[in-house]
């Protein structure tokens, strides 16, 4: 075995236990697929949103999701979950959307959908108004005006239209990403008011790795 092939065998020993005996890996909560977060997420009503996804690592990565919960009567919280590689794959194109809804009357939903569409069309957060052009729009209550910065909507106001579009798109199981394409990870509302950093917690590469052994002792050459 020449010098070069025991120090590839040497770094991924070190990434194997390393990655093995991490203690933020252990205590992070690990999400397989969306049949999981029913039982990960309590209350209701609440919205879980993707608001980033990342990777670590370098030879060996580990995939993650950063979600934004919010419910209705408390202030929104962050939290940083492992996934699969299926599962990052899966919602590549469902940034900033709603992966996970349940409603007050304890039905849930994993179709991904615009975020803050649980609370569309809901008499107890809001109400339809005509607007100056005739169109039927949604308003928050006085009480959630605060709904759509946290939903990163901008200038976007929901319409009539648009609810009922999403509303049979979620009963047929099939995502919703606006009647324009304005959500998820290419839409153009999400694009333009949603901060984009992905994979910048990467920072693992190959020569970070391959610096960190360069302190090795060389071997010995012996005299013939």
């Amino acid at each position: 075995m020449n010098k070069f092939s025991l120090y590839v065998l040497l770094i991924l020993l070190y990434l194997g236990i390393s990655k093995s005996f991490s203690p933020s890996e252990k205590k992070t909560i690990f999400v397989p697929n969306a049949n999981a977060y029913a039982n990960i997420f309590k209350g209701s009503p609440i919205s879980v949103i993707l608001e980033r996804d990342f990777s670590t690592g370098a030879l060996i990565k580990t995939y993650h999701h950063r979600y934004q919960i919010i419910h209705a009567f408390k202030a929104p919280q962050r939290i940083n979950v492992r996934i699969s590689r299926e599962f990052f794959l899966e919602n590549q194109a469902n940034i900033g959307m709603s992966l996970f809804r349940r409603y007050e009357n304890d039905v849930s939903s994993t179709v991904p959908m615009p975020p803050g569409s649980i609370y569309i069309g809901s008499p107890a957060y809001g109400t339809w108004r005509t607007s100056d052009s005739g169109q039927k729009v949604w308003r928050f209550h006085r009480t959630y005006k605060n709904f759509p910065q946290l939903f990163h909507w901008g200038d976007f106001t929901p319409t009539y239209e648009f609810y009922r579009r999403m509303i049979v798109l979620e009963k047929a199981n099939s995502p919703f990403y606006g009647l324009n394409n304005e959500f998820g990870t290419k839409g153009s509302v999400t694009s333009t008011h949603y901060v984009f950093k992905k994979k910048s917690e990467n920072k693992t590469t190959i020569n970070d790795i391959l610096k960190k052994y360069t302190s090795l002792p060389k071997w010995e050459q012996k005299n013939e």
